[in-house]
């Protein structure tokens, strides 16, 4: 990650904390219903502010809980359907330290 993302992503992590933490509450839940999501499936459940550009979407997922697991195309057409990440959950709140079972994210 180049220095300029890293700022722009601290900035936006500063900025829109109230947002991001309801976002990664989102991704949270539906990972642990679904197993496997996208930034598709938390803008669906928590849209982001109007003024928020989409490149910096993906500090929903700089967490520890998250790990990237595989990649797939966007079902968004205003992005072109450009490929994103799949994340599903690293850890399992309920039981510290456990590993999530290992879920076949396509």
């Amino acid at each position: 990650m180049s220095c300029f993302e890293q700022a722009v992503l601290r900035l936006f992590e500063a900025t829109r904390a109230e947002w991001l933490a309801n976002a990664r509450e989102a991704a949270y839940r539906l990972a642990s219903e679904r197993g496997c999501i996208t930034i598709d499936d938390v803008r669906d459940a928590c849209p982001p502010p109007e003024d928020v550009d989409p490149r910096v979407m993906g500090a929903v997922f700089r967490s520890s809980e998250f790990q990237r697991v595989a990649y797939r195309q966007s079902r968004r057409a205003r992005c072109h359907f450009r490929t994103v990440a799949v994340f599903q959950l690293r850890i399992n709140r309920s039981s510290v330290g456990a590993q999530t079972a290992g879920v076949r994210c396509e």
